[in-house]
């Protein structure tokens, strides 16, 4: 059993979103995109909800925006992300912070690199994949019926592919690959509601 919380963000209208354990009130943030966001904070102090580790499914800024914030405020919390995620966290460019209003943003490499496979973290089981096409980076994460997928998956929306390091390509072959597994699924998107795979 477990809960989620969700976060829409500025000034990007990306979604974080906290996985709870009930069990040990310790929790996962995926795609951290507000800078300084005591709305995280709030929560965490409401219902007595300790941050174990941080998912990034990719590092486009609007993405990883809260993740300085929550590592200064949390010393012991763990990022976890690809590793073609973790290199490019560092450097403004590869980010894409420094074509949005030129901010620099650095964030620190990842503590946990992954690429794909079964985890058990915060005493629950979750599986990630590789979903390359938005970016070649991208991977999303599954716990029970319930998966988030970053920009892999946007409900209503054309999934974008031209910005650096995307490919149509590889997203129609992610989309082939998983969408038998995907079938009945809750989405939870990177941007916007979460919905049923069908």
């Amino acid at each position: 059993m477990f809960t989620v919380q969700k976060f829409e963000n500025t000034p990007i209208d990306s979604v974080t979103y906290i996985i709870t354990n009930p069990e040990n009130n310790l929790a996962i943030v995926i795609d951290p995109g507000t800078e300084n966001d005591d709305r995280l904070l709030d929560y965490f102090e409401k219902n007595a909800v300790i941050p174990k580790f941080i998912f990034l499914t990719h590092e486009h800024f609007d993405h990883i925006l809260g993740v300085n914030y929550l590592r200064s405020q949390f010393p012991e919390i763990e990022v976890i992300a690809s590793d073609k995620t973790s290199e490019r966290l560092p450097n403004p460019k590869k980010n894409l912070a420094i074509f949005h209003n030129q901010i620099n943003l650095v964030v620190q490499h990842a503590d946990i690199l992954i690429n794909e496979g079964k985890f058990s973290w915060i005493n629950l089981n979750f599986e990630v994949f590789r979903t390359p096409g938005h970016t070649d980076s991208s991977i999303s994460i599954s716990l029970e019926n319930s998966f988030f997928s970053g920009d892999f998956l946007l409900q209503g929306s054309r999934i974008v592919t031209n910005l650096p390091t995307g490919s149509k390509k590889q997203y129609q072959e992610s989309i082939e690959k998983y969408d038998h597994l995907l079938k009945g699924l809750t989405i939870y998107p990177g941007h916007g509601e979460s919905y049923i795979y069908e």
